[in-house]
């Protein structure tokens, strides 16, 4: 475990990093394109994945079966998102699109593979290897003044870690790893489509803000909430991106803790997430006041909505992590009905808050802390649902 936190934490602090340098030396069209590529990295492997990524946690056993679904799938796909991408003018490239998709879900797949079998320092690396990557681009690009097609040379990193991974793999094939079973492919897709809706929309909760400004925005727009993201949300990934990763395989086999835990606990699980928010946040502005990014000042209204944000994303984690490994079909699909709904209210307070005259980033963080707040609510009142039912109390 003490060798996946090393190869985590390396991977989100060096991207982090490269956040910073592009944030604070790169011109406002390249932090523009810098942004798009990270946020379309999360989006892209959504839909080529078909929810088979979250069955190969779930089903161990079933994992050679999966993954060749997968290689037929994936590359067909991607085409699909490519042209998806090039018809509504975020990429000038299907192709583009097409590869950004592939890297995206292989090493989305990937992770989870090797997540699932407990190789933790194998699956860190599988997720982390294009950050690492990334930042000795950045560096190179900063040292030698070089500026290049940041989104083809970061689809390009992306690309060479799935050759890699893909190598270890190999040397560690299902059989080796687990039983094999060969189980039924409907009922794969039957919870792995339910599972590419909720990913899609939390992978659009996640990254999507970012395209908005991109698309709707100028290069400074782009830059400004890309920046502020960077120093006030972005940090908070190093906490519930580790809880995620840990929670659902332990999740898996310690159901009845957790339900205890959960009732028993709840002030930590509140107050932990809101401390850790609140001195990130801090340490954020002290960073923006050593570094000076060429953006300008902090936004204190970009600053509060960042904070709440990175506080009930925090909170999503255990949820999410729940509801991945013990919610059934029609569970989900009540989830992705409520989450839908939830979306209503988000979208009128952006379009509201865009027609009396707020600016757009405010009108994007203010709706995209909406979001999150909603998710939150509707995934505890979820989890706790399934807890109930699991309990075998009779209804009243």
């Amino acid at each position: 475990m003490r060798l996946g936190f090393v190869a985590y934490g390396t991977g989100l602090v060096l991207l982090l990093l490269a956040d910073m340098l592009v944030s604070s030396l790169f011109s406002p069209d390249d932090i523009s394109d810098w942004a798009l590529l990270r946020s379309l990295i999360g989006i892209s492997a959504v839909l080529p994945l078909i929810g088979l990524d979250q069955v190969l946690v779930r089903r161990p056993a079933a994992s050679a079966q999966v993954l060749r679904l997968l290689s037929f799938q994936v590359p067909v796909l991607s085409c699909v998102v490519g042209v998806i991408l090039f018809i509504t003018e975020i990429l000038p490239n299907w192709w583009i699109g097409s590869l950004l998709a592939i890297g995206s879900a292989a090493s989305l797949a990937q992770f989870q593979y090797f997540r699932s079998h407990h190789k933790r320092v194998l699956s860190q690396l599988a997720q982390q290897g294009w950050k690492i990557a990334a930042f000795v681009m950045v560096g190179l690009m900063v040292v030698t003044g070089w500026r290049g097609d940041l989104i083809l040379s970061g689809v390009l990193l992306v690309l060479t870690t799935n050759i890699v991974m893909a190598g270890a793999m190999l040397r560690l094939p299902p059989s080796q790893l687990h039983p094999q079973t060969t189980e039924n492919v409907g009922k794969h897709y039957a919870i792995g489509s339910r599972f590419m809706v909720t990913t899609l929309l939390l992978a659009m909760s996640v990254y999507a803000e970012q395209v908005v400004v991109n698309r709707l925005g100028n290069s400074t727009d782009a830059a400004l909430y890309f920046t502020s993201a960077t120093y006030f949300l972005f940090p908070i990934s190093f906490l519930n991106g580790y809880l995620a990763f840990l929670i659902g395989p332990w999740l898996r086999d310690n159901h009845d803790r957790f339900a205890g835990f959960l009732h028993t606990r709840w002030l930590v699980i509140v107050g932990f997430p809101a401390a850790a928010a609140a001195l990130l946040n801090l340490l954020g502005w002290w960073l923006w006041q050593v570094v000076t990014p060429p953006v300008g000042q902090v936004d204190p209204v970009l600053q509060g909505l960042f904070f709440l944000m990175a506080f009930v994303r925090t909170l999503y984690a255990l949820p999410s992590g729940y509801l991945g490994v013990f919610g059934m079909p029609h569970q989900h699909d009540i989830l992705i009905l409520l989450q839908i709904v939830a979306l209503v209210p988000v979208v009128a307070l952006f379009l509201g808050l865009r027609w009396v005259g707020f600016d757009l980033v405010h009108s994007v963080a203010a709706a995209s802390a909406l979001n999150w707040c909603c998710r939150t609510l509707v995934g505890y009142g979820m989890t706790a649902k399934i807890i109930w039912l699991r309990s075998g109390e009779p209804r009243v």
